[in-house]
C-alpha cells in the first residue's frame, strides 16, 4: 500500500515547479494524469536531447500517466470538467487569472466538486502588485535576494551569482506538495476542498535564514558560520575535502592532531594539502569530525551511502532504455515510496485514462482526435 493510494491527480503543470511536486505526489503513491495540449508540455524538448527525448522531463515527470488535451476547445474543457469530478486534486502552473479565463477557475471547479483541491504555483502569487509578472527560477532567485546571498559569499564585489540548480523552482514546489497534503488532512476531517497559493518568491523568503540575522544584525548566515569556526573546502593531494570544525571539543581534537596552538583556516589548508583526500576523511571521520569529499556526480552516482540508501534507481524508459535516475528520498516505514516508471509519451494514456474514467468509446476518442481536442 502507499500513503496516498486512491488519491487521483490532475496535473497541468509544465517546466519544473509543478511538475516536482506532482512527479512526489505519484511517488507516494497518488494518481497523477498529465495533461498536455496535443503539441506537447513545452520541457518536451529542453535540450540536450537523447534519441529524441529530454533527460530533463525523463526526470521529472515519472511516474504519471500522459494525456493530452486541448483546454482552448470547448470539448477540451468539458471533458476536464467530467475528470474534475471524479478527482481530489488539480495542480496547475499557469500566470495567475489563466485558469478563469479557461472557465475552469476556482469558483467553477469547486461547485463541480466540493471536495476538490486546487493547488496553485506561480512566480508572486494569486495577489498583489505583481501578481502578473511572469517568472523562472532566475527570476524568483533575483527577487527573493537569493542571488545577492550568492554574491555576498561568492565575491561581494562581484555580479550576482545563480544557483546551479533550479531551487527557486525546487522549493516552492515542495512547498506547494507540503500544502497540498495539508489539505488532503483537512478535508479527512470536514469533507471540503480548498485553494491553495504558492508563489516561488514567498517560498524562497520563507526558508532564507539570512533575513534574521540582516534584520537583527546586518550579517547573512553565511557571514556568521564563518564566525562558528572552520567550514570550508580544502585542496588536498588528489582533489578536496570539506571539514566543519566548530568551537569546542571539535577544535580540540583538531588542534591535538595537527600539534598547532590555534585551529585557523591557514593551519586546516596547510594540513590538507599534505594529505589525500581519503587520507584526510579517514582521519577525522575517525575523530567524529564532520568530513566529506567534494564529490563530482560521478561520484555521488557510485556513493555506497547513496547506494545503501536506495538514492538512485533504474527506470525503463520505452526510447532510452535504461536509465539511473535520483531515487525517491522520503524513507516511510509502512508505505515505502516508488519512483521507478518513467515518465509518460505523449498521449500515452489517452485510451485509458478516457475510457477508464469517463467511458467514451474509440469512435469517440477517434472524433476527439481529428478535432484536435486530445
Amino acid at each position: 500500500m502507499k500513503a496516498l493510494e486512491g488519491i487521483r491527480v490532475l496535473d497541468l503543470t509544465h517546466a519544473h515547479a509543478g511538475p516536482i511536486c506532482t512527479m512526489f505526489l505519484a511517488a507516494l503513491g497518488a494518481e497523477v494524469i498529465k495533461i498536455e495540449p496535443p503539441w506537447g508540455e513545452m520541457t518536451r524538448m529542453f535540450p540536450p536531447l537523447v534519441k529524441g527525448v529530454s533527460p530533463y522531463f525523463a526526470f521529472i515527470n515519472r511516474c504519471k500517466l500522459g494525456v493530452t488535451l486541448n483546454l482552448k476547445h470547448p470539448k477540451g474543457v468539458e471533458l476536464f470538467k467530467r475528470l474534475v469530478k471524479v478527482s481530489d486534486i488539480v495542480v496547475e502552473n499557469f500566470r495567475p487569472g489563466t485558469m478563469e479565463r479557461l472557465g475552469i477557475g476556482w469558483e467553477t471547479l469547486k461547485e463541480l466538486n466540493p471536495r476538490i483541491i486546487l493547488a496553485s504555483i506561480s512566480g508572486f502569487g494569486q495577489t498583489g502588485p505583481w501578481r502578473d509578472r511572469r517568472s523562472f527560477d532566475l527570476i524568483a532567485q533575483a527577487s527573493s535576494g537569493y542571488m545577492w546571498l550568492m554574491r555576498d559569499s561568492i565575491d561581494p564585489e562581484g555580479p550576482p551569482h545563480l544557483a546551479p540548480e533550479a531551487i527557486a523552482d525546487t522549493i516552492p514546489g515542495l512547498s506547494l506538495l507540503i500544502g497540498i497534503l495539508a489539505a488532503l488532512i483537512y478535508r479527512e476531517k470536514t469533507g471540503r476542498g480548498q485553494r491553495i497559493d504558492v508563489a516561488q518568491m514567498d517560498s524562497m523568503i520563507a526558508v532564507s535564514q539570512s533575513f534574521s540575522f540582516w534584520h537583527l544584525a546586518k550579517t547573512t548566515m553565511d557571514r556568521a558560520v564563518r564566525g562558528w569556526g572552520v567550514y570550508d573546502a580544502f585542496k588536498a593531494r588528489d582533489g578536496y575535502v570539506a571539514i566543519a570544525v566548530q568551537t569546542g571539543r571539535m577544535e580540540d581534537a583538531m588542534r591535538e592532531l595537527m600539534g598547532v596552538e590555534e585551529v585557523t583556516h591557514e593551519a586546516v589548508a596547510k594540513w590538507v594539502s599534505e594529505r589525500t583526500v581519503e587520507e584526510v576523511v579517514d582521519t577525522l571521520v575517525e575523530l567524529g569530525i564532520p568530513v566529506a569529499p567534494v564529490n563530482d556526480l560521478d561520484a555521488v552516482m557510485r556513493n555506497e551511502q547513496a547506494r545503501a540508501r536506495e538514492m538512485f534507481v533504474k527506470v525503463v524508459h520505452p526510447k532510452l532504455g535504461e536509465i539511473l535516475l535520483p531515487g525517491f528520498h522520503i524513507k516511510l516505514s509502512e508505505t515505502p515510496g516508488d519512483i521507478s516508471r518513467p515518465a509518460p509519451l505523449l498521449g500515452q494514456h489517452n485510451r485509458e485514462v478516457y475510457t477508464r474514467l469517463l467511458g467514451l468509446s474509440e469512435e469517440e476518442l477517434e472524433e476527439l482526435r481529428r478535432e484536435g481536442v486530445i
